[in-house]
């Protein structure tokens, strides 16, 4: 906040304003801690009648209010909206708490988010749990008492706050982003079957012979409808699934070293060869950029020796060699319908649809780590 010289609010109307109280005021502008009292006391009037004027309370004199407004001005006063939603009961904050920053599809859907409250005169507050129980309760009470407008909440993989959410839920409206820890709540989410299905549907119609890379157990349902779809597409076919093992994983989000050790791990076993697949389908783009990684080790190019797809359609994903085949997640949809949520009435809930949930289908991205054709026997290199 600038800081106004005293001599500004000695030249400004005194009407009712003790030296004592001209004094306070000064003293307020020259720190640069100017409240709602400050400037009711420069002007003359209450500070009732200076919440009034903040609050669009019509009935504020038209002289009053042309001076409250001349007095903000110059004194550079913006009411802080923390006191205001504490006073009012409701805030212009929307807030989101994510288990990791890093992750790209939160930036890419907060992104959307962000600019579809901007135009309602919403704000977004992002605090991390970094995939801690602990620092997940402490996000969501502070939004509570923030009084915020709404919370988006990704859960972490744990159920060690469910009765905390349940007790918050009655209190504020909850959106879960991606994943969610019980069916019944509100959500807004990629479909995963959908998606996984078009995938592996993809590679069976090119000749493929696709295994599967599952993510860590870090979302749910998200992970687990990701295998599914692959599962279903493989029965409907009449084809052998195989999914690369990766039971008793830890709740990692370091996809890309998750995928990666696994991949040698496998491949280290002649497994891979074994099994006879010529494809491997990624949960997530970023698993699939370690995947390639450890087959280039065991001398298998992407693209060439194996056929590798992802999910998600990062935006690195166009620049990788060989680009990555994936699928594309619907984000500006998927955002839209965060704020659609956020922004509508209570009343638009019935018994017969107590919850607002959306599933949003992706579309397929082919380039050129997934091959049209695998029509020739790859060799491993000799050990």
């Amino acid at each position: 906040m600038k800081k106004i010289r005293r001599e500004n609010v000695s030249d400004m109307p005194r009407s009712g304003v003790s030296g004592e109280n001209q004094d306070r005021v000064s003293d307020a502008t020259a720190t640069g801690r100017v409240t709602m009292q400050d400037i009711a006391t420069l002007v003359g009037v209450s500070r009732i009648t200076v919440s009034k004027f903040f609050n669009g309370n019509q009935g504020i004199k038209e002289d009053t209010r042309r001076r409250i407004e001349k007095a903000c001005a110059d004194l550079h006063y913006v009411p802080d909206p923390l006191a205001v939603s504490l006073v009012k009961g409701k805030s212009p904050l929307i807030g989101v708490v994510i288990p990791v920053i890093s992750e790209p599809f939160f930036a890419e859907v907060l992104s959307v988010i962000e600019q579809e409250a901007a135009g309602l005169g919403l704000r977004v507050v992002i605090l991390c749990s970094y995939n801690d129980a602990a620092r997940e309760a402490a996000a969501l009470l502070a939004f509570r008492a923030m009084k915020v407008h709404g919370v988006i909440f990704t859960p972490i993989a744990s159920e060690d706050n469910v009765t905390l959410l349940e007790r918050l839920e009655k209190e504020m409206r909850i959106l879960y982003l991606d994943s969610y820890l019980k069916p019944e709540c509100h959500f807004v989410m990629n479909d995963n079957l959908q998606s996984s299905g078009l995938i592996t549907r993809y590679l069976l119609s090119r000749g493929h012979r696709p295994a599967f890379l599952a993510a860590p157990p870090v979302a749910n349902p998200s992970g687990p409808e990701r295998i599914a779809g692959y599962l279903d597409a493989m029965q409907e076919n009449d084809s052998v699934p195989f999914l690369i093992p990766v039971a008793n994983s830890d709740a990692t989000w370091e996809f890309e070293t998750f995928a990666m050790n696994h991949m040698l791990n496998f491949l280290g076993t002649g497994a891979w060869q074994k099994e006879n697949k010529t494809a491997l389908i990624c949960a997530t783009d970023r698993l699939a950029i370690g995947a390639m990684a450890a087959f280039r080790k065991f001398g298998l190019e992407p693209g060439r020796d194996v056929a590798i797809v992802g999910h998600d359609d990062l935006h690195v994903c166009e620049f990788l060699y060989p680009a990555l085949t994936t699928v594309k997640q619907d984000v500006d949809s998927i955002g839209r319908a965060v704020i659609e949520f956020l922004w509508q009435e209570n009343n638009v809930l019935t018994a017969d649809t107590p919850y607002f949930q959306r599933k949003f289908p992706a579309r397929l991205i082919v380039r050129d780590s997934c091959l049209p054709t695998l029509n020739r026997t790859v060799r491993f290199p000799a050990k």
